[in-house]
């Protein structure tokens, strides 16, 4: 059966390619890119402008179907409002609006000082008009850094400082609308541009404090085609960019056009046409050769994968024998569960059973599911938490690795994960498990479990799925950070790391792990995910359950920021005096200072738990986030 489908796959292919050759020999044309297209208001655009049904026509998108124009300028940008075009050659000027940039500037937002323009490519460059932006000095904060501006401005200069914000101080001169031109710039500080306005487009007696008021979403870019890419349009190719090396790519649906008044048709040689039709039909034969080959590799490559995948794990546990956990045969992993008797939990991961050690304590068994990568997820947990030692990070008994089985032995937790506590709603709370003080000191273990893998290991550990679902409760609801399968280990404690690809949990994920627009991916990512999951257990236990809009999981962040600013009454159940809305409070805070879009804006854990041990009065209240990524409720969460 399979040498037959093999079979009926290869006569398919070969017979359409003996179409497809004779279709381009009786061929004469073709579609091809317009000249121009009508675009709403900005009447007529060209090159590198395209419409979404053209994407081989241009590097920057314009949908004209809105009622204001939008613009792509990068594939992987968001889009801005396009007020005006104008257009010389192959550069243009166009004006735009960035709705997100004015919600953060409307916001008082800190994440408004982390603008970033688009990056330049091979194909086409991004500039700003002239007087459009303003520069200033970003600092982070330090205790000699006054003295240090000071001298940068010189004995005689002039400049504002801007103090808002947690983590970092601006300072600004708005004379012309730069800071100075010293080049000896402090260690902790850069020079970066924001969008700004110019002195003359403020209005009289305009407040230079305060530095929300100096910016502008309204930004004047200018665009510039390079040579090669210019060149490559007019021949009818694709300007593509990769590894920011250029490249033109050609195929029949954009060829160049011969009559410069059609704007659709493309003729082409017919000798050049028998040529390509001879050439297509004697390649059938190597399609076909090639194709059985690929079938061929194809078994034998999946079946060396995953011997290599074997290999690459048995020799990590040889290397690290000395910290590795017990090592444990499948029939002793089998033995101690009852032959898997009790489940008592289930993840993608695969699934957890109740066992008994030969000494008698109780574990929990975590059977991983099939050999996943080269073994990164087993890899991860041995080499995690073979480093660590604290109260609130799970320890790891055992693990088995015998064939395909794979397992992980914990210690037992017996009141199993936080989830299950977050939205209980059954009981009036008359039970000391759910009360806020129960809460509030699972949060701040869950912190002190967090700033232990930040700063207190030798190896910084970033865990990047911190969520209900992975935090343990013991007997005492003592809680502890658990399953490290998406962990990175950060051997020099670099402030960024590099990372292909998206790891955690939706819901939970920190904006610059599924997009570096918003920064680099650093313990601040695992900030997030925290300030998530505190938000969430907070957001259990509102006073009422309903399908409104401004009360569902989604806008939940949202109505309750609006209560903390108004009049601090957070509508939630079980505050019982003053000390329980003091904690409640407390956690509301910390929660959006940590859920802040700039990684910069958020706390450490370290300062985290200063904020949550604390006096309420030392804290402020924090921008409001303006991207939120609620999790779901956990009756539709996998």
């Amino acid at each position: 059966m399979a040498n037959y489908s093999v079979l009926m796959m290869l006569f398919v292919l070969s017979h359409s390619f003996l179409l497809s050759s004779q279709d381009e020999g009786n061929t004469t044309s073709q579609p091809i890119c317009p000249n121009s297209f009508s675009c709403s208001n900005l009447n007529y655009l060209s090159f590198p402008f395209y419409t979404s049904n053209n994407s081989a026509c241009g590097l920057c998108e314009v949908n004209c179907d809105e009622v204001v124009p939008k613009i792509k300028l990068k594939e992987d940008y968001p889009s801005y409002d396009l007020v005006q075009v104008v257009q010389q050659g192959s550069s243009a000027t166009i004006q735009v609006r960035d709705t997100y940039f004015a919600d953060q500037i409307n916001s008082n937002s800190c994440d408004s000082f982390m603008y970033r323009f688009p990056p330049n490519s091979p194909s086409i460059s991004y500039s700003i008009y002239p007087g459009s932006t303003i520069s200033i000095l970003r600092c982070a904060k330090s205790s000699q850094l006054g003295a240090q501006v000071d001298q940068y401005f010189g004995k005689e200069g002039e400049y504002y400082s801007f103090q808002r914000c947690i983590e970092y101080s601006y300072y600004y001169t708005y004379s012309s609308g730069y800071i100075s031109a010293n080049p000896n710039i402090p260690p902790p500080c850069s020079v970066v541009d924001l969008p700004g306005n110019p002195l003359s487009r403020l209005p009289k007696g305009a407040d230079f404090n305060n530095l929300f008021n100096l910016l502008t979403s309204e930004i004047n870019f200018v665009l510039q085609v390079s040579d090669d890419c210019q060149k490559c349009h007019a021949g009818g190719g694709k300007c593509l960019d990769e590894n920011q090396e250029f490249r033109c790519e050609y195929n029949k649906s954009n060829m160049k056009k011969v009559n410069a008044n059609d704007n659709f048709l493309f003729a082409e040689n017919p000798r050049n046409i028998v040529i390509k039709s001879a050439l297509a039909t004697i390649g059938i034969g190597t399609v076909i050769i090639s194709i059985v080959l690929a079938l061929c590799l194809r078994f034998k490559f999946i079946r060396r994968h995953k011997t290599e995948s074997y290999i690459n794990v048995e020799a990590f546990i040889k290397n690290h024998e000395a910290l590795a956990p017990k090592r444990y045969t499948y029939s002793s992993v089998r033995k101690m569960t009852d032959s898997f008797k009790v489940k008592v939990g289930e993840g993608g991961y695969g699934s957890v059973y109740q066992g008994t050690l030969p000494n008698g304590n109780s574990v929990a068994v975590k059977l991983l599911n099939e050999l996943k990568g080269n073994g990164e997820d087993l890899v991860n947990e041995l080499a995690s938490i073979s480093k660590t030692s604290h109260v609130n990070i799970v320890s790891l008994l055992g693990f088995c690795f015998e064939g395909r089985h794979r397992a992980l032995i914990y210690e037992y937790m017996s009141n199993g994960s936080l989830e299950k506590f977050i939205y209980n709603r059954s009981s009036p709370l008359s039970s000391s498990q759910l009360e806020w003080k129960k809460l509030y000191e699972i949060s701040v273990g869950i912190g002190r479990g967090l700033e232990y893998l930040h700063r207190g290991c030798n190896t910084q550990i970033l865990h990047f799925d911190i969520k209900p679902h992975n935090i343990l409760l013991d007997q005492d609801f003592c809680p502890k950070i658990s399953d490290f399968g998406l962990a990175k280990l950060c051997p020099e404690k670099r402030s960024v790391v590099s990372m292909s690809g998206m790891r955690g949990t939706p819901g939970y994920i920190a904006p610059e792990v599924f997009s570096r627009n918003f920064g680099g991916v650093s313990h601040k990512s695992d900030v997030y995910s925290y300030g998530m999951m505190v938000l969430e257990m907070v957001g259990g236990r509102r006073e009422v359950v309903v399908e409104d809009e401004d009360m569902s999981s989604m806008h939940f962040p949202h109505s309750i920021y609006k209560q903390l600013v108004s009049n601090r009454n957070l509508g939630l159940r079980g505050i019982l005096n003053e000390e329980d809305k003091e904690r409640v409070i407390k956690m509301v805070l910390v929660s959006f200072w940590c859920i802040q879009s700039d990684p910069s804006s958020r706390p450490s854990m370290s300062k985290v738990l200063e904020m949550l041990e604390g006096n309420l009065e030392s804290l402020e209240v924090p921008p409001k986030p303006f991207l939120f990524n609620h999790p779901k409720s956990p009756a539709s969460r996998h």
